[in-house]
């Protein structure tokens, strides 16, 4: 398989998903995240699932909004921090080195709420065709 076939679909859902927060404060814009695509396999055995894995660089200020996956989310920071909050709970600092976990349909956001930037690691576990995230619904 062609990784632009990959890579197409997986940046516009991703793109779309991690980007679409954030609002506009006078004339400034909230920093949105970069996502780099990685890879894109199917679950071995088991044929309805797919693992997507991805880069996500968080520029100082930017967040997800509330959202939810259809499947796990296990993420790593490998740079800064970043702010992990799932709805009810109290929010956790992650820094360098720690991970964290999102079950399916838990609804959570993410931020990096420092002045440096971060990046972190991402692996879902997704029913295949579906979006890897969706925005939370009210």
């Amino acid at each position: 398989m062609k990784l632009a076939h990959i890579l197409a679909p997986l940046t516009l859902v991703a793109l779309t998903a991690f980007c679409a927060t954030g609002t506009i404060s006078g004339a400034q814009e909230t920093p949105k995240l970069k996502v780099t695509p990685l890879q894109k396999e199917p679950l071995t055995g088991q044929p309805d699932k797919e693992v997507i894995s991805l880069i996500v660089e968080w520029p100082p200020g930017a967040g997800t909004g509330l959202h939810t996956h259809p499947g796990d989310e296990y993420t790593t920071v490998l740079e800064g921090e970043v702010i992990g909050r799932k709805e009810g709970s109290e929010a956790k600092t992650y820094a360098a080195g720690q991970s964290y976990h999102n079950e399916p349909g838990v609804v959570h956001e993410a931020n990096n709420k420092a002045s440096a930037p971060a990046k972190t690691f991402n692996v879902f576990v997704v029913e295949k065709g579906k979006p890897v995230t969706e925005p939370a619904k009210r």
